[in-house]
Formats: structure tokens, C-alpha cells, sequence
């Protein structure tokens, strides 16, 4: 029977269907039903509106159905409840909510049809939405709910009187589904009165004994849901009500497994409220829990009777809730740890239907049977002990869940470094990893993996496929949700070590005398050996989630799993080769519950840990194994599945590495047959056009990799010429296909940045390559146009391609670079100025051009030059001044740029140029002599540059003395007083002996000119530290004449830089002096000393690192217990500085450091004061700089050192954060964006506390007297927490789908997490209608950003 809804219903097309709803025949009543609910579906909202009649109609035939006898139609009836009555008139909701009543009281026996329509309609009624003022269809839909259905839960309707729905020995599940979902929608408006009576029916269901266990779970979940709406003395009474029941010895298992599961899922879904409570029902879960109860269960085991399914169940839900207690209320639970942890240990190893009596003799004896394992049948064939009655499995998985809990929120700066989670936790998993239940046994590995990986680095986001070869990063990381199996399907989340690029054999980290490391390296073998036992099984899940942690022991030790490569390899290199299961393996693998792990994941993830062992073992360990590990990997380099043929080829790459110099140069030859093989496929891959376009990307930078370690007079010898010529071919084939273009140039790159003089590119090659590459510099994709221009400037500076480009070929390249000059292209300016200074030596004629001095001359007008770019275009300007043609372009300079420019750049282009010329011809330096003496303001200043530069590089052939320069300054800090300083400096690092002790003698002679010497010593200082002149006796006459003139406030910052320059020039003779000014009493002094040293830590230099080393975390305690706060301040800039540039010495002293960084977040009411401007008062908080700083040094922490900060303090501080300022909150947005990605679970805990500040933020209204500058302020803060809602709304979906929503409820299953994030559900459906339009902007401004990418 085909459908007949038109494209465009109306009301009478409704009517047409309604005569068929009561057809005698059930299929054209259930046809019928369908085409309605076809016909709503698509309908306009007002098909309904206005036609009463048909309106009732309609609800009348659709209940009516509802009790129809046959089963499909009832079913298709509920369907059809929920689009009919969204497009119902309002008035009329009342009206189906009586009409649904009186069905059900008229089916009071069997009313799971009523109810479940019930369900839908209260689902489909407009609901308020909190902060919103309600519309009239919401206050309508609760009117209804408020004299209907509330009275009809509690029996307190008019008429006949029927038993509530919540009241009686018959009430089902159905109903409690009712009510909560009238909790779920309603629950903001509803009164106190209702919350109240609603609740006190919903405990008094929990009391009864007749009700059904499958109404009592879901009369906790209706707990659940009410406790947002408690009040504080209600929740407090019902708290206590709880206690007193569970205080009863007498309690039976199954109302104590009640009340227990009703704690833990309170406690997730408001856990701030209850964590108040917490001291007082925490006993309730640990008693349950405790040693006395288990071995009173054990002694009756052994005395014949049976483990009760009551029992287990118990243990369960008290595991269930210590779970939630350890993740929602982490911080009231620090004083019980300990209890928590000892009681997560008992019955991680509760089995006694397998071992009554384990005890360590026998685990000891199980240690030596290795053999035992694998002839288990029951476990390889079933992964479970074949007992139905079995329920201790659940207790064992609870048990395993909440260690994982306690990893994660107790690791990082807690438990990890006091040791508790390696004495006690850590020995416990790894002894489960023979634990017969599947189950149970991921979720032992998951908690050992992410404990191994919290050891390391943290848990950091993966990167993209192109990260992994060394490429660039440009995607956001994946998501890190924890899944059953290991934590994550893939390589779960381990950080690519983009550290290591193969150029260098890795060494074995020295392993640390005490610390996490040192504890990891300890367990290693007992790891290893459980692990290889794992892997002779067959359960798919439990050898991928194997070989993730032995991935993860790799990537945190940087290997460490050389003296058990004889072990492993051949396990691994077996899940590799595996091509296929039989059909009972494929059932093991899903019966394990890890739909994820399949034998292609598998196949991969031993892929992945095969890359791990080349790249992070030496090579002279790998040897043994690399013949065996090269057919390995490929034999299945060719597979059908795209991304196991993808990851064989970049394993491929990486084995290269370990089998090439320089990495192996004494024994690469021994293994030539080998990499002939890896050749082999690499090229095969490259040329094979039915092949996966990422496939023949990754086998393009392979073999790139492959030709660059095979090149020189190491690696020469390893391919023959005739190969390396095909090689090149193919790279320049590929490089002329749009597809993998991107990928041929970054082979290209790599083959010529390291080939060197012994290697030859041919000609013709060199020159199509180049001109290619010349000519992607216009394309659009801005990955390719950097690319291009680094394996340009590679190609052309090779020593192999010298004098090999012709005339035509530069040309082209130059007319290309001109181009890029032209428009100012920043990405690609550097390089390219550095190819046109080589081609500029080679064939001047050609490259230095009018063209070329047309675009130097606008870019130096038109752009700021600095940094990177800058040196390129000195080298560039040197290299023009050397041909000897330099003049034309110094007449350009002068006429036509000028002042029109920076006069700091463009002085030094100058200068350079004069100095490159040999200061012959026209233009020499006396000629900028005169002009200074002639000229006044910009073309002096100009002037003075082009000496102070032409001083630095002539050095002691710069004719000229300092007083050329020091006649210039001026008691006002004019452009010409600050130009002749900074010239001054130049001229002196050049000639120290001559310029510094004249500067000297000017700054002890005092005088209104201190500020401008200083900015000279800062600029011989700094030009000193890059050229590492010696200062020799003068060092100390500088330290002395920088703190006589540190006393005047202008000075201070000149000051600290001064002193921070020295202190990095000679760090023996000047460290412990700037130790003591730390601890001055002049309150100034400390401040430079702070300052000086945040100049300092930038620096590279070993000398300095190796004295900074015993010092500076000293320095830092000292200076953030400064008595000044504007000195705290500093303090923690210095701090933030340390973070990114000297981690490693901060890291392992971070527990000392991290209190102060804390404190300082915290608001300060006695720094907050009012001030009266004329009629207004204004609040004025003298902390809030300090404030910011502090935030600003957490953010910078987070980044760097995220594995040693406890993320519950850290998460407290940003959610304090999040009602601070709008600068301290954007810093607060950032800090969650980044944690949604790198700890996801807590974020998802955190919620609650996130929406309420968001709330917070976006129902902000400034006054009609706000300012522009306000305005704009509230605005972006407003947009950052849109930003950062869609980003958790999007990033977390997956969990809130589901988190909140209400099924079947088991301990540990929905019950248990019943209410949770009900704030954040809240207010994102506040958001999603309040902002809709702000949030659709910003998903499309992310569409288009992702699109560019």
C-alpha cells in the first residue's frame, strides 16, 4: 500500500486519513496511522492552528488506536502522539492530557501503552526553558502538566478515585519513565511544593517491598533527576534518611545495593550539593566494601555455600558509587584515598569461584608455569569462565573502572609522585593481566595504560597523519573519550615523538633514580612478561589493547624495551601478518565487547608499534630482528585496506632510517638486501595510480627519506646510481600531479637538504624541478608555497647543484621570487631572499635587476621587515654589495626610500650595503657623516643607523670615535637623541675596547643623558652575547654603572635587560650577584633582578643553562614570596617565561612552585576597594593585574607541564576563573577549549560548573551609561562562551547523548549516571534557542576555517 501525503498537506488531507484510522482491516489502520505521522512530519507548524475540529478529530482517533488489539498499531499510535500534538493548538494540550488520563485509568492494570504515550506527548510540549521568560504555548503545556498529570501521579484527582501512578503495589516502570521525563522538561518550573510531593512519592516507592526491582531502579533515576530541584533542607532530610536506613544491621542486600546506587547517583548529578553530605554517607560505601565483609563471604565459600548474586551485587553498586564519588567529588574524597584504594584492590582480584585462596605462593607459582596460560581453553576459546551464575566478574570490572577514576584525577602532581600509584596500584593491575573475563581484563589494561601514560608526558591529544612523518600540524587533536577497550582503538592517544627525526641513533634515556620514571622502569619486565602472554592469545581486544601499552611503555621511556625485543618481535610481527579469522575469532572479538578492535585495527596498531621500536631504538638493537621486521612489514605493504597499507609504508620509512647512515654507519652494508626491499615497495607504491591517494603520499616521503639517507660518501654505496636515477624520476613525475604534488615537493626538500657534494643531481632534472618549484610559489594552497620555497632554497644551495642552473632557469626563478616581494609574502620571504642571495654570487647579471631593486626599494616602503625576514634581506643586500654592483641599488636607497621607510631597517640595509661595497665609490660612510652634521630629525636619525650598523660590521676599522654619536644626544629622548644611542651600541660592540669605557665614563658622570647610555650598553650587550666577544675587565664596570642608574624609573627596564645580558655573557662571575639582588632589601633592586632574569631564560646557552640549573627554582620561591605584590607580579611573568623556555628544569620541582601560581588566582576582598569619580563609583581591584599574570602562568604551565599539575586543582582555578574578569575569562576559555581535547572526562564532570558560569556571562547586561569600550568588552566575552559551548557541545556530543538520558537502568549503567550534567542540558537548550543565531556564525566561521585548511 503506497503513501498518498502530498508535498504540501493541509488540514484536509489530515481528515481524509482519519476515516481510515478505524478500517477493519489492522494493515490500513497502521498505513493509515504511518501516512499521518508522514503527513506531520513534513507539515507546516500551523497545519492544525486554526481548525479546531479536525484538531479533535485527529486526537481522537490517535488515542483511540492506542488501544487497538493489535500491537503494531498501538506501537505506530505512540509514534504519531508526539508530531501531532507539536502541531496542535495550544488550548487543546489540556484536553489530550485528560483524554491520555482517562485511557490510563481505564487501563489501570495494564497501562504501559498510556504511559509510554503519556511519555511522548510530555516530550512534545513546548517546554520553558530556564532564564527565558515562558511563552504562551509553555505556559500552557504546564498548565496542563500542573492540573493534570502531577495530581494523577500523586492520586489526587477529582471524581473516581483511582490509585496514583507513583501509589499502589502495581506501579510500573512506565509510569516512573513518565515522571521523569516530566522532571526532565518541566523540572525548572515547577514549584517546591510539586518538587516536594513528587519526591517524597518517589522514596516512598523505594520503600516498598512489592514494587519490582526494574520500578526501583528507575525510581532512582527519578531521584536523581528531583535532586536538582531540592531544596537545601529537603536534600539535607532525605541525605539523613538514607544514613539512618543504611546505619540498620538488618537492611536486606538488595535495599542496601539501592540506597548505595542512590548515593553515587547523587553524587554525579549534583555533586557540588552533595558533596557536603560526602563525610557523612562515604562509610556506607567503604563498609560494604571493607576486608571483614569479604573474608566473612570467603569462609563461607570455602565452607560450600555459593556466592549470592545479592552479594555481588552489592559490592557492585558500592563500587559503582566510590566511582562517582572519586570522579564528581574529588576533592572531599582526598581523605579517604587511601580506604578508596585498598577497597578497589580487594576485589580487583575477587574471584572465588576460580581461586578461593589465592594467596602470593600461589601467584608466585603461577609466575613460573608461563605455559599455563596458553593452555587454558576456556579462556582463548570462550574469553569468559563458562558460569552463568557468575556475577563476580561485574565486582572485578567496578573494581577495575574506579582505579582508572583515581589514575585520572589523582595522578598528575598527586598520587604519582608520592608513589602510591606504583607501590599499590600498579602491582595489582599487572597480576590481572591473566584475569579470565574480557571484560574485566581491558578494563585492568585500560587503567595500566593510562597510568604508563600519565607517567610520561600526559595524556596528549593524537596528532594528524602528517604530523606522524614529520609534516606540519594543522588539524585539531583527536578526541581522547575513554572507550572500554585500552582507553582508545587506535594508539590511543600517545604523543608522536616529533622530537626524533632519525638523523641520529636514539639513546636510552638514563633512568632516574627516584620518581615515576624510575618506578615504570622497575615494573617494565613484569609488564613485558604479562604482555607476552597476552599476545600468544587469540582475543583480538586483548591484543590490541597489549600492544597500545607497549606502545605507550615505548613513547614514555623513549624506548626501554631493547632487552625484550627478542620476545616481542615475532608476536607482533604475527598480528601484522594476520590476513584473516575464523568465524569463532570474529565472535570472540565481538562478544569481548570491543566493537572497535578488529583484526584490520589490530594489523595497525602493530604497525604503529613496529614504527615505535625503529624510531625509538638504537639501531645496534633493532639488528637481530630487522630482516625479520623488514619482511614483515612488506609483506602487507600492498594490503587491499588502504589504511593498513598506509601505515606499512610509513613503518617502512622509519625502519630505512634505522637501517641508513647516519644512523648506522658502521653496519648498513650488512643489510643492503634489505633496504633494496624497502625500495623496492616504496617505489612500487609511488607509481602505482590505483593506489590510495594517502598510500602514495606517504610512499612519496618515504622514499624521499630513503634517497636522503643513501646519499653522500656514507650512503652512496647503499643504491646504485641507475636506482637513485629512477628514484629521482619518479619524484619528478609525481611532483608534476595535482595529488600528490604536496607530497613530492616535501621529498624533494628532504633529498636536497641533505645531500651534499659528493652527490650529483642531473642537470635537466635539477632544472625542471626547479622551474616547478618556482612556479608553485603563486599557487593558492599556502602548505604548498611553503613547502616549494624551502625545497627551492635546499635545491639551490646545494653543494650537488652547484653552477648546474642555466641562464633560463634563474630567470625564471628570479622573475618568481620578484613576484613573492612584490606582494609581501611572509611565509615565503625568508627563503627566497636567501635564494636570490646565492644565485646573486653565481650569476649576478641576471638576478640583480631594476625589477628586483624595484621590488627591495617597495617592500622596505610599503612592510614591516623584521626578524627572520630581516636577516634574509641583509644577507641579500651583503651579497649584492660583494658583486660589486651595489651602488645603483644605494642611489634607490637614498632617493627613493629614505625616510619613506623604518629608519631602523632601512639604516641597516644601508649600512650593511655601504660596508658589503668596501665603502668605495660615491657613497661612502663620510658622506652619512655630513648629513649627521648638516641634517636634523629623520635624516639624521637615518644617518646615525647607517653608521651604527656600518660601526658593527667594520669593527675596528670603523674610522669613527664615539663622540661622532654622543654629540647627538639630547636632554629630550627626541628620534635622534634614541637613534644616536642605539648607533652608539652597534658602533661599540664593534670596538669594545675603544666605545664601551668612553660610554662608561659619560654614565659616571651622570646627567639627563642616563637613559640614552644605557640603551648603548643594552645594545653592545646584546650584540656582544651573538658574536661572543669577550668584555674582559669591563664587565664589571658595566654591572656597577647599570645599578647606580637603576635608581630613577625610566632606567628600571633598560636596567634588568642590562643586567640579564651580562648574567647570560658570564653567568660563573654574575649569577650568584643577581642571586643576591633577588634578596635585597630595596624593594626597586628586587624588582630588576626579577626582571633580568625573565630576559635571561630565552636564551640557549649551556654554560648559562648548567649554572641557571642549581638556581633557579630557589630564585623563583624567593622572588613569588616577595613581600611587594607588584614584584609577585613580575614574578610570575618570570615563571610563565621559565615554563616555555626551561621546563625541563622547572618540571621536576613543580609541587614547590604550583602552590603560589594557585594562591595568586584566588580573589582577594581586602585588594578591592571603591573610589568615587565625580557622581559615579567605581570598583577598582588593585589584585587583578597579579590575578591575570597568574592565570596567565597556569595557562603556560598547562601547556608544558600539564602530566605534574593535578588537573582537580587545576579545573577549580578555571572554573573560578570563568566569573573573573573578561581578560582572566578569555585566558579561562582557552584553558577549556585546550582540556576538552586533552581531558575530556573531566571536562565532562566540570560541566555543570561551566555552564553556570557561561549562564552567568551571557545573561550579563551593562547599564544604558556603558561605553563603547564596555560594550566591546562584554561582546567578545559573550562570543568567546559561545565559542567554547559549541566546541563542548560538538566535542562531548557523543557522551551527552547519552550521559543524561534515561533507559534501562543497571548499577553502573544509566541509573547510576541518571541527572547528570542536567545543568549543562539546561543551558545548552537555553543557548541553542536564546543564541541561535550567534552560534550558527560561528559554526560556519569553523566550516570555512576547516575548509581553508
Amino acid at each position: 500500500m503506497a503513501t498518498t501525503v502530498p508535498a504540501n498537506p493541509t488540514s484536509h488531507t489530515v481528515g481524509l486519513l482519519l476515516t481510515k484510522i478505524s478500517d477493519a482491516d489492522p494493515d490500513f489502520r497502521y498505513m493509515a496511522l504511518n501516512d499521518l505521522l508522514a503527513t506531520f512530519n513534513i507539515a507546516k507548524p500551523d497545519i492544525l492552528q486554526h481548525d479546531f475540529n479536525t484538531s479533535n478529530r485527529t486526537l481522537d482517533e490517535v488515542i483511540k488506536a492506542l488501544s487497538d488489539q493489535n500491537g503494531e498499531v498501538q506501537n505506530q499510535a505512540i509514534k504519531v502522539l508526539g508530531p501531532l500534538v507539536k502541531k496542535l493548538p495550544s488550548p487543546l494540550y489540556t484536553t489530550a492530557m485528560q483524554k491520555l488520563i482517562e485511557l490510563q485509568s481505564q487501563n489501570s492494570d495494564v497501562n504501559s501503552v498510556p504511559a509510554m504515550a503519556l511519555k511522548a506527548v510530555v516530550e512534545a510540549l513546548p517546554r520553558p526553558v530556564p532564564g527565558v521568560a515562558p511563552t504562551q504555548e509553555a505556559q500552557e503545556a504546564y498548565d496542563s502538566i500542573n492540573k493534570l498529570l502531577i495530581p494523577r501521579f500523586l492520586g489526587q484527582t477529582t471524581g473516581k478515585q483511582v490509585p496514583g501512578l507513583l501509589q499502589g503495589a502495581h506501579v510500573t516502570s512506565d509510569s516512573v519513565d513518565v515522571l521523569i521525563e516530566v522532571v526532565r522538561c518541566f523540572g525548572p518550573v515547577l514549584t517546591l511544593v510539586e518538587i516536594e510531593a513528587l519526591h517524597d512519592a518517589v522514596v516512598n516507592l523505594l520503600a516498598q517491598e512489592k514494587c519490582t526491582s526494574v520500578v526501583k531502579k528507575r525510581a532512582v533515576a527519578a531521584v536523581s533527576m528531583l535532586a536538582h530541584y531540592l531544596s537545601d533542607d529537603l536534600l539535607a532530610a532525605f541525605v539523613k534518611r538514607t544514613v539512618t536506613l543504611l546505619r540498620k544491621s538488618s537492611m536486606p542486600p538488595a535495599t542496601r545495593r539501592l540506597y548505595i546506587t542512590i548515593l553515587g547517583s547523587m553524587a554525579r548529578s549534583i555533586p557540588h550539593r552533595f558533596g557536603r553530605y560526602l563525610p557523612e554517607v562515604v562509610s556506607f560505601v567503604l563498609d560494604a566494601l571493607n576486608e571483614e565483609e569479604l573474608q566473612t563471604q570467603l569462609e563461607a565459600i570455602q565452607e560450600g555455600s555459593e556466592t549470592t548474586s545479592e552479594w555481588s551485587d552489592v559490592r557492585e553498586a558500592a563500587l559503582v558509587a566510590l566511582d562517582a564519588f572519586l570522579s564528581s567529588c574529588p576533592n572531599q574524597m582526598r581523605p579517604y584515598t587511601n580506604d578508596a584504594i585498598e577497597a578497589c584492590l580487594r576485589y580487583l582480584k575477587f574471584d572465588p569461584n576460580y581461586a578461593a585462596d589465592e594467596d602470593e605462593e600461589m601467584e608466585e607459582e603461577e609466575e613460573e608455569e608461563d605455559d599455563d596460560f596458553d593452555d587454558d581453553d576456556e579462556f582463548e576459546a570462550d574469553g569468559s569462565f563458562d558460569d552463568d551464575d557468575d556475577a563476580s566478574w561485574k565486582v572485578r570490572r567496578c573494581a577495575a573502572k574506579a582505579l582508572h577514576t583515581i589514575i585520572s584525577t589523582r595522578s598528575s602532581g598527586d598520587l604519582l609522585e608520592s608513589g602510591v600509584l606504583y607501590q599499590k596500584v600498579a602491582p595489582a593491575l599487572i597480576k590481572r593481566f591473566d584475569e579470565r573475563e574480557e571484560n574485566v581484563r581491558l578494563e585492568v589494561l585500560s587503567a595500566t595504560s593510562l597510568l604508563i601514560r600519565k607517567t610520561g608526558e600526559g595524556v596528549i591529544p593524537d596528532f594528524t597523519i602528517d604530523s606522524a612523518s614529520g609534516d606540519s600540524i594543522g588539524q585539531a587533536p583527536q578526541s581522547r573519550k575513554r572507550r572500554r577497550q585500552s582507553s582508545a582503538a587506535g594508539q590511543a592517544g600517545m604523543p608522536v615523538n616529533l622530537s626524533g627525526t632519525g638523523l641520529t641513533s636514539p639513546k636510552a634515556e638514563k633512568i632516574p633514580a627516584t620518581g615515576p620514571r624510575a618506578d615504570l622502569a622497575a615494573l617494565t619486565p613484569a609488564i613485558v612478561k604479562s604482555a607476552t602472554k597476552l599476545l600468544k592469545g587469540k582475543l583480538i581486544p586483548t591484543k590490541q589493547a597489549t600492544i597500545n601499552i607497549l606502545d605507550d611503555l615505548i613513547s614514555v621511556q623513549k624506548g626501554g624495551l631493547a632487552p625484550y625485543l627478542d620476545q616481542i618481535t615475532d608476536l607482533i610481527l604475527d598480528a601484522i601478518k594476520l590476513t584473516g579469522l575464523s568465524t569463532s575469532s570474529a565472535q570472540i572479538s565481538f562478544a569481548g565487547g570491543s566493537a572497535s578492535a578488529t583484526t584490520n585495527t589490530l594489523r595497525i596498531a602493530a604497525l604503529r608499534l613496529i614504527n615505535s621500536f625503529a624510531r625509538n631504538h638504537s639501531s645496534n638493537d633493532l639488528q637481530p630482528y630487522l630482516p625479520k621486521i623488514v619482511d614483515g612489514v612488506v609483506s602487507v605493504v600492498h594490503d587491499r585496506v588502504y589504511k593498513i597499507a598506509a601505515e606499512a609504508v610509513q613503518t617502512a620509512e622509519e625502519v630505512s632510517k634505522a637501517i641508513t647512515p647516519p644512523r648506522a654507519r658502521m653496519t648498513a652494508q650488512k643489510f643492503k638486501g634489505e633496504l633494496q626491499k624497502l625500495y623496492s615497495v616504496m617505489v612500487d607504491r609511488t607509481t602505482d595510480n590505483d593506489a590510495d591517494a594517502e598510500v602514495r603520499q606517504k610512499a612519496i616521503h618515504a622514499l624521499g627519506t630513503l634517497l636522503s639517507r643513501t646519499s653522500g660518501t656514507e650512503g652512496a654505496a647503499l643504491l646504485s646510481d641507475e636506482d637513485r636515477k629512477t628514484a629521482l624520476g619518479h619524484l619528478k613525475e609525481r611532483l608534476f600531479n595535482e595529488t600528490t604534488r604536496l607530497a613530492a615537493v616535501r621529498a624533494i626538500d628532504t633529498v636536497a637538504a641533505l645531500s651534499s657534494s659528493g652527490d650529483s643531481f642531473d642537470a635537466p632534472w635539477t632544472h625542471e624541478v626547479v622551474v616547478e618549484l618556482a612556479a608553485q610559489l603563486r599557487k593558492a594552497n599556502r602548505s604548498l608555497r611553503g613547502s616549494s620555497v624551502m625545497a627551492l632554497k635546499h635545491l639551490v644551495l646545494s653543494p650537488a647543484t652547484k653552477n648546474t642552473l642555466d641562464d633560463a632557469t634563474v630567470q625564471k626563478v628570479v622573475t618568481a621570487l620578484v613576484t613573492v616581494i612584490t606582494h609581501y609574502d611572509a611565509q615565503l620571504l625568508g627563503p627566497g631572499l636567501l635564494v636570490l642571495a646565492h644565485l646573486a654570487q653565481e650569476k649576478p647579471q641576471i638576478v640583480i635587476t631594476e625589477e628586483l631593486m624595484t621590488a627591495l626599494c617597495k617592500l622596505l616602503m610599503e612592510s614591516t621587515v623584521t626578524g627572520t625576514v630581516l636577516d634574509s634581506l641583509l644577507v641579500l643586500v651583503h651579497s649584492i654589495g660583494q658583486t660589486g654592483k651595489g651602488e645603483v641599488l644605494m642611489q634607490r636607497l637614498l632617493n627613493e626610500v629614505a625616510l619613506s621607510g623604518d629608519p631602523s631597517v632601512v639604516g641597516k640595509v644601508i649600512g650593511t650595503l655601504l660596508v658589503a661595497s668596501g665603502n668605495k665609490g660615491t657613497y661612502t660612510a663620510e658622506l652619512f657623516v655630513q648629513e649627521i652634521q648638516k641634517q636634523k630629525g629623520e635624516r639624521a636619525s637615518l644617518a646615525l643607523t647607517i653608521l651604527g650598523e656600518a660601526g658593527l660590521r667594520l669593527g675596528d676599522k670603523f674610522p669613527y670615535s664615539p663622540s661622532l654619536f654622543l654629540e647627538q644626544f639630547h636632554s629630550e629622548y627626541d628620534k635622534t637623541s634614541l637613534s644616536a644611542a642605539v648607533a652608539l651600541g652597534r658602533a661599540g660592540a664593534g670596538n669594545v675596547a675603544a666605545y664601551v669605557p668612553v660610554i662608561l665614563q659619560a654614565m659616571h658622570q651622570g646627567g639627563n643623558t642616563q637613559y640614552l647610555l644605557l640603551q648603548s650598553i643594552k645594545e653592545v650587550l646584546q650584540q656582544v652575547a651573538i658574536s661572543s666577544t669577550d668584555l674582559g675587565q669591563l664587565s664589571t664596570p658595566i654591572w656597577n654603572q647599570i645599578l647606580a642608574a637603576s635608581g630613577s624609573e625610566d632606567n628600571k627596564a633598560v636596567c634588568a635587560e642590562c643586567i640579564g645580558r651580562l648574567v647570560i655573557i658570564d653567568p660563573k662571575t654574575y649569577m650568584l650577584k643577581l642571586v643576591s639582588l633577588l634578596n635585597d632589601q630595596s624593594p626597586l633592586l628586587r624588582a630588576i633582578a626579577i626582571q633580568a632574569l625573565r630576559y635571561t631564560l630565552p636564551d640557549e646557552n649551556d654554560v648559562f643553562d648548567s649554572m641557571l640549573k642549581s638556581h633557579l627554582v630557589d630564585m623563583l620561591k624567593t622572588m613569588l614570596e616577595d613581600p611587594e605584590m607588584e614584584n609577585r607580579r613580575h614574578a610570575m611573568s618570570t615563571l610563565n617565561s621559565a615554563a616555555h623556555n626551561k621546563a625541563d628544569i622547572i618540571l621536576g620541582h613543580l609541587n614547590k612552585l604550583m602552590p603560589y601560581v594557585m594562591r595568586e588566582t584566588v580573589i582577594k576582598p581586602e585588594l578591592i576597594r571603591e573610589v568615587q569619580m565625580g557622581p559615579f563609583k567605581h570598583i577598582i581591584d588593585d589584585g587583578l593585574e597579579l590575578r591575570k599574570a597568574a592565570y596567565e602562568t597556569l595557562y603556560a604551565l598547562m601547556e608544558t607541564a600539564f602530566s605534574r599539575i593535578s588537573i582537580i586543582d587545576l579545573y577549580d582555578r578555571i572554573v573560578a576563573g570563568l566569573s573573573d574578569d573578561n581578560d582572566i575569562k578569555a585566558l579561562c576559555n582557552l584553558m577549556v577549549s585546550k582540556l576538552a581535547y586533552i581531558d575530556p572526562d573531566e571536562t565532562i564532570r566540570r560541566l555543570d560548573s561551566i555552564a553556570e558560569a557561561f549562564r552567568k556571562t551571557l545573561s550579563t547586561k551593562l547599564k544604558d551609561t556603558a561605553v563603547k569600550q564596555e560594550l566591546e568588552k562584554q561582546a567578545e566575552a559573550n562570543r568567546a562562551a559561545l565559542r567554547v559551548t559549541l566546541l563542548l557541545g560538538e566535542k562531548l556530543k557523543a557522551f551527552l547523548s547519552t550521559g543524561g538520558a534515561v533507559g534501562a537502568a543497571v548499577p553502573g549503567g544509566s541509573a547510576a549516571v541518571a541527572g547528570a550534567n542536567q545543568v549543562w542540558h539546561s543551558y545548552w537548550e537555553w543557548v541553542s534557542k536564546e543564541c541561535k543565531t550567534q552560534l550558527q556564525i560561528l559554526r560556519d566561521e569553523d566550516n570555512k576555517g576547516a575548509g581553508v585548511i
